[in-house]
């Protein structure tokens, strides 16, 4: 497994409950993109293949999930994952204490979970979309800054506003005390929150301003408009 590796080159201290959150999102993310491009391969559903596909989804957990997991429960967090992931959590732990096999956690995954969890078109490593089956693909070591970078890759391809957080500069946090230190994260965020909703309704306010006094002004002409249509008609209709 992997989970232990991955985080060599990192602080714990650097990652915050939104940097695991916006990880969990990108796996949540890579896992639907998994399941909706395996379900219609339409490659036969060998043993061999069965084993080698859990193989590969074991080291998608491995990278992705099991290490932030981790680092929530570290740092005191309960963590944030999506209704698709936490499924998919489950079964796995019910592969790793040999509840089932690799065939069955197979079957599981494609006949008991759906998604319908927003994808993109691009992701490092989409090993899926080869015949990993065939072709033995080599599944990388990757370290927490490349898994960092391509989280930030994932939402950068979705629409604007989608990611979980903006960077935002967080004052007030105090050395040694996490779980404060992530309180202000989120007080922080909400009130960027706050600031960005406030914002976007006088936005909206001075739209609706602007429309109501279009509407106004045009209020008189289209009166006149309407009283000349209706001379011209009582004209034309008086004469022989």
């Amino acid at each position: 497994m992997l989970n232990t590796s991955t985080l060599y080159t990192y602080e714990l201290s650097d990652l915050t409950a939104w940097d695991v959150a916006n990880v969990l999102e990108f796996a949540t993310s890579r896992i639907a993109s998994i399941w909706l491009f395996c379900h219609q391969n339409h490659i036969p559903q060998t043993p061999a293949y069965k084993s080698s596909f859990i193989r590969h989804l074991q080291w998608e957990v491995d990278c992705f999930v099991f290490p932030y997991i981790h680092v929530s429960l570290v740092l005191n967090i309960h963590p944030t994952m999506p209704d698709l992931l936490q499924a998919v959590i489950g079964r796995f732990s019910q592969f790793l204490t040999g509840i089932i096999t690799a065939e069955q956690l197979h079957d599981e995954f494609f006949l008991h979970l759906s998604s319908n969890h927003c994808v993109v078109p691009n992701y490092c490593y989409d090993w899926w979309k080869d015949h990993f089956n065939q072709l033995g693909l080599d599944l990388p070591v990757l370290n927490v800054h490349e898994i960092m970078e391509m989280t930030q890759d994932h939402f950068e391809q979705l629409l604007m506003g989608t990611m979980l957080v903006p960077d935002l500069a967080v004052t007030g946090q105090v050395d040694g005390n996490a779980l404060f230190n992530q309180i202000m994260v989120v007080r922080t965020h909400l009130q960027h929150l706050g600031k960005a909703m406030s914002s976007l309704l006088e936005q909206k306010h001075q739209i609706t301003a602007a429309a109501a006094y279009t509407m106004s002004q045009l209020e008189a002409p289209i009166t006149e408009l309407q009283q000349q249509l209706l001379n011209s008609h009582q004209q034309f209709a008086g004469k022989p």
